[in-house]
């Protein structure tokens, strides 16, 4: 029986594009850590010293940096990941995530630098959001896209249905739903550097999370 070979990844780059430093001098000291992530489980903001990387062994996590940026990878999928810039890992998906890090240092190195004092500042001002009625009706427009959106990715076609949009409606939702989402970064497209692909999909960035967490626990 012949066995397979799968590369699963090459490269010098973290997922972010960038370059990797190099290695450190001295004697070696390898780590594999497996983490797992409940439902909803994220981890607190934190940044890695040393170089690392891992597979996603089951469900999907997604990487956010403090910056907004962030990426998704799914079950099986290897991940390189960012050096000294700090983010942390979520899991939005609907069942735990398994994920093995293996990370490259030296004896005595803390190869991970945790921010506790970013938490505070991440947490919702509750004050800000005394009512569900928004103060305008593009306000209100963009709110019922978050819901809809939640917590997965979906088509344009799809999120019309959801608003109850009828589909010849197109500029009607660019103009009054899709493009303020965008422009006041709750909304992203998942295939930004394509932006007029046939099955260009949609999701929340981290602050649409932040928003959608905030309308759905007023509501309960």
């Amino acid at each position: 029986m012949n066995i397979k070979t799968t590369n699963l990844i090459r490269t010098s780059q973290s997922w972010d594009g960038a370059p990797l430093p190099d290695f450190p001098q001295g004697k070696p000291e390898l780590r594999v850590i497996r983490l797992d992530f409940p439902i909803g489980a994220k981890t607190s903001w934190h940044h890695h010293t040393v170089v690392n990387y891992g597979i996603v062994q089951q469900g999907d996590l997604t990487i956010v940096c403090q910056d907004g940026a962030e990426r998704t990878f799914h079950e099986g999928e290897a991940l390189v990941e960012v050096i000294g810039t700090i983010h942390r890992g979520e899991n939005r998906g609907k069942k735990q995530v398994i994920l093995n890090m293996f990370y490259f240092s030296t004896p005595g190195v803390e190869i991970t630098i945790q921010h506790p004092e970013l938490e505070q500042k991440a947490q919702p001002q509750p004050q800000k959001m005394e009512s569900l009625k928004p103060i305008s009706k593009m306000e209100q427009r963009v709110q019922k896209m978050v819901l809809g959106i939640g917590n997965v990715s979906l088509k344009r076609r799809e999120i019309i249905d959801l608003l109850g949009l009828k589909q010849k409606s197109r500029c009607v939702f660019i103009n009054n739903y899709l493009k303020p989402a965008v422009e006041m970064g709750y909304v992203k497209k998942l295939m930004d550097h394509v932006p007029s692909a046939p099955e260009q999909a949609y999701r929340l960035t981290a602050k649409g999370v932040e928003l959608y967490n905030q309308l759905t626990k007023e509501t309960d």
